[in-house]
């Protein structure tokens, strides 16, 4: 087990810990990220970033799944991607393909 599924696991274990097995649901931990996202936007902070983090590995931890494997993945997916120029707020998206979904 690698050390990020490890660290994973023990954010998880203290959430269910904390708060009680099966308490918090995936969609729980979703809407409190949404509300760490708008702080984090508005402070910058690392603190806040780590908020962010911590509940995105909350999420995994309910959703059966390692997020670090998921982001080594994805990374490896958006390395193959040609890449827009930014909009008005400064958001770089890949360029779509006809047929591809935002």
């Amino acid at each position: 087990m690698s050390e990020c599924k490890k660290f994973q696991d023990l954010v998880a274990k203290w959430g269910n810990d904390t708060f009680g097995v099966g308490v918090q649901t995936k969609y729980g931990v979703m809407a409190h990220f949404v509300k760490e996202v708008c702080e984090f936007h508005l402070s910058h902070s690392p603190d806040e970033a780590a908020d962010c983090f911590l509940l995105l590995l909350q999420h995994a931890h309910e959703c059966g799944y390692d997020l670090f494997e998921e982001a080594q993945k994805k990374h490896q997916v958006n390395l193959g991607r040609k890449w827009g120029k930014p909009d008005k707020d400064g958001c770089i998206e890949h360029i779509r393909k006809q047929n591809e979904r935002k």
